[in-house]
């Protein structure tokens, strides 16, 4: 179950929709954010293929994926932790419609501002034919390219005709979802989309698929439950009841935290209890001695944390992993209860940022510390093949520039939570961008702002304005770049933009498919019987001759033989032909007898104005 060689999860595949079936809606959240991560996930989602995939290459298929996600998609995320892209490209335009920032309100006893924290994803699929299926995600792992070890739960439900309250806390956590759309159009689709998820939920049976688990809980920690109260993990027997084994694997700790389990046990009539801890070696330094004296202290061995740059040629391309997953084991007699999530042994994880828990309930005979550790450390504790290594705290390393990124990144967020809003106006020489701040103190740092899809930079100010711009440089995405001294972060914002013109996403979709060649490439991408054959025929005719005047990569008869048996089989796929019609209206882009010929099927297949 925990092995990390053979018990491995692939984000994609979870995501993906089952076979004979279509994504109908998703609601995920993520703490941080990469967009190239989001299209990967789009291209699971929409088109059922990898993150990975070959097909990230592909302008086509990349567009075909955001196209049929974009209204079915909402994401959010916290304010403030969108990472930059390496490159940018206007398909980003198309992700406005499905990322949504989370602005958290301060609270006493916690940091400046809680944080934002769930990974979790509840997908609709749907087949042709109306039969629903719901997937529920919960994670450790944000939607970022990040290579460290985490740890991933998912169960599949099925309406059932008898109502349950077991997917409240669900429904709960989806209206505080709901609270955080904005009121433009876009929001309230979004919001008539996740209230249907919420009108459906409690005649929806999810199942462990394990045998091991007879009983789960979902646990949406820091939003307000239906009685008027808080969901918290204090509330849970993990934090107020004794307990014979515990086990926690945590990247970022708080000695408190971590002390209130090293004591549990102190006035009780338990004996012998057994303590595992699980964390970075950065994260020792926040212990002392008596936090954790009971516990048995593990952390990635440097071999495995440097693994993928030993084998690395590109030392560009360097990505360290370590520990990030978020796991806790509580065994009493012969009860086993098993936490998994989003949220860390820290302080402000348990007192006041917004995590999403799942708690699995097991048997000692199917999981106990001696099990947990077995999948994890391999046939011996000490063997080569064991990724972990056990330490103390003379191994602490105090890291002192994460309290500077911290410290810069607190300086975005500030600035994010002042109440940006921008103006976009059309002139003589291209569009203008007017871009308003709130009072902010940065604190004496350089702050500059800059629109994503742009190279323009200016000096932040209470008033910013970039010109010049062309439509496909228009974007609610802007670049905000701290730096003091030789530290720097930056990170994408959101932005509320008003006066962006209606025919943006035409711009994007004529910068891909750009002439008749590609137009039926397209088609033929859309139309083919397996999406990765019609990708690979979609390179096979772009070589040099695709372009010829005299040659068509895709003869009307071929196009009508696909579009005959489509119709027949799967005509839901007419739809993206609808999309790239009333998208393009480029002259000679749509060949003429393309049109009449699509106007019979669009007759035939019923699709409406």
């Amino acid at each position: 179950m925990f092995n990390p060689n053979n018990d491995r999860l692939d984000f994609g595949q979870i995501l993906a929709p089952p076979a004979d079936y279509f994504l109908d809606f998703a609601a995920g959240t993520t703490y941080s954010l990469d967009l190239d991560a989001l299209v990967g996930a789009s291209l699971a989602m929409g088109l059922s293929e990898e993150t990975d995939s070959e097909l990230m290459k592909n302008p086509v298929c990349l567009l075909e994926a955001l196209r049929s996600t974009g209204d079915k998609v909402a994401l959010f995320c916290e304010g403030g932790q969108i990472h930059v892209p390496n490159k940018v490209t206007p398909l980003y335009i198309l992700l406005e419609k499905m990322v949504f920032q989370v602005k958290t309100p301060g609270r006493r006893g916690t940091a400046a501002y809680p944080s934002f924290h769930p990974k979790f994803w509840l997908l609709r699929y749907k087949k042709e034919g109306g039969e629903t299926l719901y997937r529920v995600v919960i994670l450790s792992r944000n939607l970022t390219f990040d290579r460290s070890w985490d740890i991933t739960y998912c169960m599949d439900g099925k309406p059932v005709r008898e109502t349950s309250d077991k997917n409240l806390p669900l429904c709960d956590f989806l209206r505080f979802l709901v609270s955080q759309l904005p009121a433009d159009e876009n929001g309230r689709e979004k919001t008539k989309a996740i209230r249907s998820l919420i009108r459906e939920l409690p005649r929806v049976s999810f199942e462990p698929a394990e045998k091991e688990f007879y009983d789960y809980e979902f646990l949406p920690l820091g939003v307000r439950a239906s009685d008027g109260g808080y969901y918290s993990i204090r509330d849970t027997t993990l934090f107020h009841d004794t307990f014979h084994e515990i086990f926690i694997m945590s990247p970022f700790l708080s000695g408190s935290i971590v002390r209130d389990f090293n004591d549990r046990n102190r006035s009780s009539f338990i004996g012998d209890s057994r303590y595992v801890l699980i964390t970075r070696e950065l994260s020792l330094g926040r212990l002392k001695p008596e936090d954790v004296s009971n516990f048995t202290i593990y952390t990635m061995r440097e071999s495995v944390i440097d693994g993928e740059s030993a084998i690395s040629d590109d030392s560009t391309g360097i990505r360290e992993q370590d520990i990030h997953a978020k796991v806790y084991m509580m065994r009493k007699h012969s009860d086993t209860d098993l936490y998994l999530g989003s949220m860390n042994a820290s302080h402000n994880a348990v007192y006041g940022n917004i995590e999403f828990m799942i708690l699995l309930r097991t048997k000692n005979r199917y999981l106990n510390l001696d099990k947990l550790t077995g999948d994890l450390f391999g046939r011996e504790k000490d063997g080569s093949d064991n990724p972990f290594q056990e330490v103390t705290l003379q191994n602490a390393i105090i890291d002192a520039e994460d309290g500077k990124q911290n410290f810069l990144d607190g300086i975005i967020k500030a600035i994010n939570r002042s109440g940006p809003w921008a103006e976009a106006e059309q002139g003589q020489e291209g569009y203008s961008l007017s871009v308003h701040f709130g009072d902010t103190d940065t604190m004496g740092c350089r702050v500059t702002v800059r629109p994503l899809l742009s190279r323009r930079e200016t000096e932040f100010g209470a008033e910013l304005s970039f010109h010049g711009l062309q439509m496909t440089q228009l974007s609610e995405f802007f670049v905000v770049a701290v730096s003091e001294a030789e530290e720097r972060a930056e990170r994408v914002l959101i932005i509320p933009t008003s006066g962006l013109p209606e025919d943006r996403e035409k711009a994007v979709v004529s910068s891909v498919v750009s002439n008749r060649d590609c137009f039926y490439r397209y088609v033929a991408f859309l139309l083919g019987d397996d999406m990765v054959l019609g990708a690979l025929e979609a390179d096979a005719v772009s070589g040099a001759e695709a372009g010829a005047q005299n040659r068509r990569s895709y003869k009307i008869p071929a196009l009508y033989e696909k579009m005959l048996r489509t119709a027949a089989s799967n005509p839901q796929k007419f739809r993206g032909i609808e999309y790239l019609m009333k998208t393009i209206d480029e002259d000679g882009i749509i060949p003429e007898e393309f049109k009449k010929l699509y106007d019979t099927f669009r007759k035939a297949v019923n699709i409406h104005e």
